[in-house]
């Protein structure tokens, strides 16, 4: 018998005796809560001419499932009880790849929300199935998911092998056949020559495609290209048009927010993200650089915010961490530092509690344990309780020296603290050892950098001082703006760093001493005081320091008072 054309003949004008034969080859999932719809599925598939279906009742069942046996066409609900839904199943079995790009996945669902749509179509299931449905619907959109999803098999197959070369081969194939799918495919050339960074390829078929037809993929396609080629300009003008046109794009906002990222344009980056989690809240990953966002910006409000949905939307997610608590509480301890007030009070009581939960959440954990002592040490410094904070401090240090090997994160956790409660030679004892054991990790590099009082790394010393005396330049020119604005990049990335803070206060006294005080002038002078703490009369900088002091009691008072 002669082989099936699948890159040519309609699922409408197939036999279904050539379709049955392609469902008796294949392993199905059915997941579903409900015992009788999980039978009924099993039932109509079984019909279809499916020979092996099994099935699981919730998503943890469903993940054992697939990471033991490899099933072909996973179908699921997406409403799946308690516990993990649909799209968080789709979010991890594609994480921990025990389903990949030669599987096939579709969800089932009654849901209309806005959050639950968007949501599951970030995380691209291969066919989207709403309910109510009949059997003969269901066969017709399935039959339609599977041949589509035989005739892409090869290419996908060398996707999921990770040999993108030979996936192209397999997309000109497909495409020089004149494939029915054909489209499909060049989209799928065009992603596959972006990772293999020949751009300018890339450029051409988006280029090709635009010129017949405005569709946002390819306008999506288009503008991570330019973006890659540093055209900044033109990929912003790419992403606000597919955003115009319409809003649910979430790539093209998280796109954007990369564009004003690269610009150092933090604050447009941050309201692009924010955007795009108010569309698409599920998201914890964006709720993170939100919060990072945020904290660079000075936003104290958002980032307490996004930290609380990173805890949210990462229950039940793959991407789940402990660490979302501690950002929490630290950044509560940073907002509250000094203040008694009845909000700051709410916001500590809010910290505990969250301490408690990742305590109970994680209690099998013993860097997670030594993790929560440090943060509520932090906590409890802050409020000025520093016989208490100095007690969980020790017990900290006594929880961190029995472990065995304590992790990155843990160890910049335990650096902090010791910061915090002015042991900088510890601290930086223990910087310096993590910087010597991941001397390449750039990304690591910064956030020890971020911790210290002087950065640590060459390459952090090297930025801190060219923007010191970029930001000095400008003040001797009389330009506050300028010298504010570079202080205030500096210390997004160096925080810590005394002299920059200094620098900043300085800046903006001059500007305040000229066209008058203002809130968030006083804000910005008692978040970089409060950084700075107490310099003692020896020190190099207490000249510089006191003179800070004697203009801050002068042009806001009401600053002084709280550091006092």
């Amino acid at each position: 018998m002669a082989e099936l054309d699948l890159d040519h003949t309609s699922p409408d004008d197939m036999r279904q005796i050539d379709i049955v034969k392609i469902y008796n080859t294949k392993k199905v999932l059915v997941i579903d809560d409900f015992p009788e719809i999980r039978g009924s599925l099993k039932r109509s598939l079984r019909t279809f001419g499916a020979q092996s279906v099994e099935t699981a009742a919730n998503g943890e069942e469903a993940i054992k499932l697939c990471s033991n046996k490899k099933f072909d066409i996973v179908i699921s609900d997406y409403n799946l009880g308690a516990g993990k839904d649909g799209q968080q199943v789709l979010e991890e079995v594609r994480h921990l790849r025990v389903l990949l790009m030669t599987s096939l996945f579709v969800m089932l669902t009654g849901e209309s929300s806005r959050e639950m749509v968007l949501g599951a179509l970030e995380c691209q299931p291969d066919d989207y199935i709403t309910k109510p449905y009949t059997e003969q619907s269901l066969r017709t959109r399935l039959n339609r998911a599977i041949i589509r999803h035989e005739a892409l098999l090869p290419i996908k197959t060398a996707i999921s092998d990770g040999d993108y070369k030979v996936a192209v081969e397999r997309c000109n194939e497909v495409i020089n056949a004149g494939s029915r799918y054909a489209k499909d495919v060049i989209k799928m050339k065009a992603q596959l020559l972006f990772l293999l960074r020949y751009l300018k390829d890339a450029q051409d078929i988006y280029e090709n495609v635009l010129e017949k037809k405005p569709l946002a993929w390819a306008k999506i396609g288009l503008g991570k290209t330019f973006l890659e080629q540093g055209k900044l300009d033109a990929a912003e003008e790419l992403f606000e048009e597919i955003i115009t046109d319409d809003e649910r794009y979430i790539e093209a906002h998280d796109m954007l927010a990369e564009v004003y990222t690269r610009r150092n344009d933090m604050i447009s980056a941050q309201k692009a993200t924010e955007r795009a989690t108010s569309i698409s809240p599920k998201s914890v990953k964006r709720h993170r650089q939100l919060a990072e966002l945020a904290d660079v910006n000075g936003d104290d409000q958002v980032s307490l915010k996004s930290h609380q949905n990173a805890i949210k939307w990462g229950n039940n997610s793959c991407h789940e961490s402990p660490q979302d608590y501690f950002n929490y509480v630290r950044k509560v301890a940073d907002v509250t530092d000094g203040d008694k007030s009845p909000e700051s009070k709410t916001l500590v009581k809010q910290a505990n509690s969250y301490l408690d939960r990742a305590r109970k959440r994680y209690s099998n954990k013993p860097d997670v344990e030594a993790q929560s002592l440090m943060v509520e040490s932090q906590l409890e410094k802050s409020q000025g309780e520093m016989e208490t904070a100095q007690k969980t401090l020790q017990k900290a240090k006594d929880s961190y020296s029995k472990l065995h090997l304590p992790s990155t994160n843990t160890s910049l956790e335990f650096a902090r603290s010791l910061y915090a409660m002015e042991e900088e030679d510890q601290a930086r004892a223990i910087l310096n050892s993590l910087a010597a054991k991941h001397p390449d990790d750039k990304k690591l590099m910064r956030v020890i950098d971020g911790i210290t009082s002087e950065p640590v790394s060459d390459d952090g010393k090297d930025v801190a001082t060219k923007l010191t005396r970029s930001g000095i330049s400008a003040y001797d020119k009389k330009d506050f703006d300028s010298a504010i604005a570079v202080f205030n990049d500096a210390i997004a990335a160096y925080p810590k760093h005394v002299g920059l803070n200094l620098n900043l206060v300085q800046a903006i006294l001059a500007q305040s001493e000229a066209l008058g005080p203002n809130d968030k002038s006083a804000k910005m002078c008692l978040r970089s005081m409060r950084i700075v703490g107490e310099i003692k009369p020896e020190d190099k900088q207490f000249k510089r320091f006191a003179f800070i002091q004697k203009q801050l009691s002068k042009i806001y008072p009401d600053v002084m008072t709280k550091l006092q």
